[in-house]
């Protein structure tokens, strides 16, 4: 049976009181440095566009089947799932909470992509991801160095040049600048408030992009750090920054680029009836 009520606070507050596990596992690795603390940036971000999309805030009472049918999940998984999956399920469901009374969608997912992204995941990321996206980074800048005339070879994480091995290390794997990526995409998706398929469209862009981006700069530092290029000692370090940002720059245009073109022109919006003002609609 869907559940439908017109004052969002009564739902919101249910998962509030029904996630308190959440939240507490939310405060502790937030306090005890664990992780990195920029997940509040995302949460500040979603909020600012519940402002900004404050006069399209449902003001009938949208079907919530979606939001319980996740709170049901959540409480069904408790015993067996570990806090982040929980975490996941609860943000989401607040998630489609707010998509159905502020963006009048069962799931905004960009809406969402901001949620979760607030969670204390970096650390996660580092450990799941870290080692696959060092050994693609290794695997796809190896093939871009031959064709540069090197005789370069992936060895796990690293590239063996005539028998020095250049290590694609963990500050190199893009973790940060995956969750960076994410952010700037998930904000305009919402921003632009593109739909499903365009926001799906959008992050695989963008994870691509981050892919290619993070071995542009695996290949520009190999020069460096195999004495291809050779560098005052004073300037070395200076140069590992500037190739990094110069990388997220053209990583971060090429994103904000693909979801400006994916926005399109504006779409014709119906207004119902019985929204429109009296004199109008006594017109009709």
């Amino acid at each position: 049976m869907a559940i439908s009520l017109k004052n969002p606070l009564m739902p919101l507050g249910l998962q509030v009181v029904a996630f308190w596990p959440v939240w507490r596992w939310y405060a502790a690795r937030f306090t005890d440095s664990s992780d990195d603390a920029w997940g509040w940036v995302a949460l500040a971000t979603a909020a600012l566009m519940l402002v900004r999309f404050k006069n399209e805030w449902n003001e009938h009472q949208p079907k919530l089947w979606l939001p319980a049918l996740l709170t049901f999940g959540y409480a069904l998984s408790f015993p067996f799932i570990t806090p982040l999956p929980r975490a996941l399920i609860a943000m989401t469901a607040i998630g489609a909470t707010l998509s159905a009374y502020c963006f009048r969608s069962k799931l905004q997912l960009s809406f969402c992509g901001l949620l979760l992204l607030s969670l204390p995941l970096m650390a996660s990321l580092q450990f799941y991801l870290g080692f696959p996206l060092r050994a693609t980074v290794a695997a796809i800048a190896s093939p871009l160095l031959q064709l540069g005339g090197l005789a370069v070879v992936r060895e796990g994480t690293c590239l063996d040049w005539n028998g020095t091995l250049i290590s694609v290390d963990a500050p190199c794997s893009g973790v940060k600048m995956l969750w960076t990526g994410l952010y700037l995409t998930f904000t305009l998706a919402c921003y632009f408030r593109l739909n499903t398929w365009r926001t799906i469209a959008a992050t695989l862009l963008s994870f691509a992009m981050i892919v290619l981006g993070n071995t542009l700069r695996a290949v520009a530092l190999f020069y460096l750090e195999a004495k291809i290029i050779k560098l005052p000692e004073n300037l070395s370090g200076a140069a590992h920054s500037v190739i990094g940002v110069m990388m997220f720059l053209f990583t971060a245009l090429t994103i904000a680029w693909f979801a400006t073109w994916l926005k399109g022109e504006p779409r014709v919006r119906f207004i119902p009836c019985e929204s429109l003002p009296s004199s109008l609609s006594a017109a009709r």
